[in-house]
This record gives C-alpha cells, structure tokens and sequence, in this order.
C-alpha cells in the first residue's frame, strides 16, 4: 500500500482537495490544487515509491480526511526538487540545526537546512528506489562519517554528505553550543576536511553566561556577523526592515503553532494521530519556505478546530489513547507503532521550545532575536529545563515521558536522568529513558520498539488503576 493508493481510494476527498486554495510560496509561484493532487498521485510515486510506501512501522499518515496534511506532505515531498532548483539558480543552501530559530537565514537571501533534511536530500538524489534500498543508502552515507570522524558521534555535521559532494552546500552556519555538543564537533571536522565550506557559525554563551549583561549584545553581534556574511554571499541587500519583516512572519508562525497545540492539548478527544500532530513543528521549520508554511498551519488550524468541536479522534488513535511527553534532540520514538500500541505523543521539547516564545518587535532585530534564544527552554540549565519540561507535560496532560538519545550524544544522555527525574517528582508521572542507534532500520530496533510498547502498556495500566481508586473513593463517601 502507499500513500498514492490512499488519496485514490478515497474518492470524495479529491473533490474536497481541489476546493481549496492554491499553496503560495515566498518566491511568487503557486501549486494549485490539481498541480499538488497530480504530483501526489502521479509523479511522486514514480520518482519516489520508497517515501510513498506505508509498512508496518513507517511511511505517512493515511489520515486523508485531515485535508491541510496533504499540503504538508506535498510541501515536503517537493523540498529536494525546490532545493536543488534554489542551488542551480545560486540560492545558497546552508546547513544550521534543529534547535534554533530561521529568521536571519531567509532574511540574508539563503535556505536554511537542518541535518534530517540534508540526510533526505542526499538519499533521495537518488531517484526510483524501493522502501528497502533507500533505508539501506541511508545507513550506508550515515557510516561513512562514522569511519571518517568517529563512532561515537551522533552528529557529525552531515560530513559524508558534504565533503562527498552528494548535495549542493558549501556554507555552515549553526548556533554552536546548544542542544549538540557533537555540531562543534562536526563543524571542526569540516575546517580540516577534503572539500573546502565556508563556516559562519552563531556563537552561543553557555555554562550561565547567558544570563550576564553582556550576553545578549555578544549574541546579537555573532547573529549580525553571520547574516552578513550569508548575504553577501548570495547577493542580498539586507537591511533591518527585511530581519524584521522575516521576524514578523516567523512570530505568527508560533503564534499559530501555539494555538494549534493549545486546541489539541484542551480536546477531550485527540483531533489528530502522533503524525498529523507534527504539524505544529512548521511553527519553526517551514520545509525550505515559511509563506507556504504559515498558509499550511492557517489551514491545519481550522480544520482542527471543527475536529475538536465535532469530537473527531484521529485516524488510527485508540479511544483514550496514553498521552505521552518526549524529549530529546531530533528523535522521536517510531510513531506508527505508538498508536498502535495505544499510546499517542502529544509534544516534544524539541522545536516546541523555539516556537515557545515570540521575538519581541520593535528596537534592535539582531538585540531581540539574541534576547530570545538566550532564553529558549531547551538550551538553559538542566534543572531549569526539567522545571520547564514538566510544566509542559502538565499543560499537555500527558500520563508518561519518554526521554530518548542516539547513541554517542553526549549531551542528552548526560541530561536525561536529571531531566526525567524532575519530571517525575514535579509532574507525578512515570517516565522512560531510551537510547536509540543512530545507524539503524527504520524498520529495525525491535527492543526499542518493546520497550515503548511495555511502558504504553504501563501507563494505560497506572490509568486503570488511578480511575478505579477514584470510583472506589468516592462510593465510600457516598
């Protein structure tokens, strides 16, 4: 089965699809509807049967019915094609990270791209591969940095992609000490590598420096470096007024995202499945082009609401489904298996963290945007992170955190118990530390997949019994 055949044969969504709005992009253009249904039904299937593919434990929401997904998912799959089109026309394509925000990057004429994106871009340079051989050329690129660095880095910078050549990108441009300490890691290792990038790094204070009075102006001054830098190197003109137009556009994002997952989190019955709810996540990362991406979550917002008022559960999600918490730098666990499990994620720190706060307007951009992420929860103290992480499973009234790591990240597993800790006593809610390969299937890991399974399995049980506690509470009061 693939998502293709799922749009097929559900027949009355395609006439609910084509009377919708054409998605617009930054650039000008439009995908009208029928461009979209066409690409998902025709010519992505044959270009890319492995990303069109739904097994066991992979592929894409079949949740059709959720119209704005499809956009979302068009969006996505058409990233790589609008990727290579923005390197061909001169458009520099610079790899950043997940955990931080975009604004300075489209502001100085550049597309930023984290690590996950550039591994999707270089698998799919490659065309017409089955599930099974774009799993295997994924592994296959992720060990080359393995041999090449070391194999106890999680985060190698994308060096087997880069220093190979399989993508266009020749510029580095992360806020280094946050999240990662593996992207300085990376970053030094493109310094001394074969194939010559530029590096335009954002400096990030650290170790409580973040909260001196020179802190803020020393961000500032890193952020206005770099988006110089980036402009003249793809030609922009860049001025105060293109930041803040571009910090204008990225605070409605959050703010939409916000709302989106404030309905979500009040619903008496999830609106959506794991996957769909993700669709939160372009409240930072816009898939290469955050017009069309705000015009998404307009869409995503609405159809949610009536969701929530109709009291629609989303597809594949049991009735009271466990509401789980996850934490953890770009990983999640495998979210097919969660809701077949009877479980359903319902946030996770990372991304939520940079959609959390909006950039004070008006004054200096580059003296708000510094004052911003010096304060993104993610990257404070640990003990402040878990305080945060643990008002967030409250507000989301999640029943169960899971914290994942890769393997060889030794910033997030040197976290994790402390965080889950804090959590546990703060929040009153049992938690799960897991570790994840970095090099593996999708489809394998079997004892991660068990052991989220088995903690599901708890949860749903820990609820039994609260609820029968309570019943039996109140017939002695009676």
């Amino acid at each position: 089965m693939g998502y293709d055949q799922v749009l097929k044969n559900n027949g009355a969504i395609k006439e609910r699809f084509l009377d919708t709005p054409a998605l617009k992009f930054r650039d000008g253009r439009e995908a009208s509807p029928e461009e979209i249904w066409d690409f998902l039904t025709v010519e992505g299937p044959k270009r890319y049967p492995n990303e069109f593919h739904i097994g066991e434990r992979h592929g894409r929401s079949e949740d059709v019915e959720l119209i704005s997904s499809i956009k979302r998912h068009y969006l996505s799959l058409t990233l790589v094609d609008r990727l290579n089109k923005a390197a061909k026309n001169g458009v520099p394509v610079v790899m950043i990270q997940g955990g931080q925000s975009h604004e300075i990057y489209y502001a100085a004429g550049v597309i930023p791209v984290r690590p996950g994106i550039v591994n999707g871009w270089a698998t799919n340079s490659k065309e017409n591969m089955t599930w099974e051989e774009a799993d295997r050329r994924r592994i296959e690129i992720r060990l080359i940095g393995r041999q090449k660095l070391s194999v106890e880095a999680c985060q190698t910078g994308k060096y087997e992609i880069i220093q190979n050549g399989l993508v266009p990108i020749t510029t580095l441009a992360p806020f280094l000490c946050t999240r990662c300490s593996d992207i300085s890691f990376g970053v030094e290792a493109h310094r001394h590598g074969p194939l010559p990038v530029d590096l335009a790094p954002v400096d990030y204070p650290v170790n409580g420096q973040d909260s001196k009075p020179w802190a803020t102006h020393y961000a500032a001054e890193n952020l206005k470096r770099t988006t110089a830098f980036l402009a003249k190197k793809s030609g922009t003109t860049l001025t105060d007024e293109k930041v803040w137009e571009e910090i204008k556009l990225h605070n409605e994002k959050r703010r939409l995202a916000r709302e989106f997952q404030q309905l979500w989190w009040d619903a008496d019955v999830p609106p959506t499945n794991s996957q769909d709810r993700a669709i939160v996540g372009l409240g930072n990362e816009s898939s290469g082009d955050p017009v069309a991406a705000l015009q998404i979550l307009k869409e995503s917002l609405e159809e949610v609401r009536e969701r929530v008022a109709k009291g629609v559960r989303g597809h594949g999600l049991v009735k009271n489904p466990a509401r789980i918490w996850v934490c953890g730098s770009c990983i999640n666990p495998n979210l097919h298996p969660v809701d077949k499990s009877g479980g359903v994620v319902v946030g996770t720190d990372d991304g939520w963290s940079e959609i959390y706060i909006d950039v004070e307007e008006g004054g200096d951009p580059y003296e708000k945007l510094a004052a911003t992420m010096l304060k993104w929860p993610y990257e404070l103290r640990t003990k402040e992170r878990a305080l945060w992480t643990a008002e967030q499973v409250k507000r989301s009234r999640s029943q169960g955190l899971i914290f994942m790591y890769q393997w060889g990240c030794n910033y997030q597993s040197g976290a994790a118990r402390m965080v889950a800790d804090i959590v546990k006593e703060t929040a009153k809610v049992p938690t799960l530390i897991a570790e994840r390969d970095m090099a593996e299937s999708r489809d394998g890991n079997e004892q991660l997949h068990t052991r989220v399974d088995v903690f599901i399995e708890m949860l749903k049980k820990h609820e039994e019994n609260r609820d029968a506690k309570t019943a039996a509470e109140q017939s002695v009061g009676v």
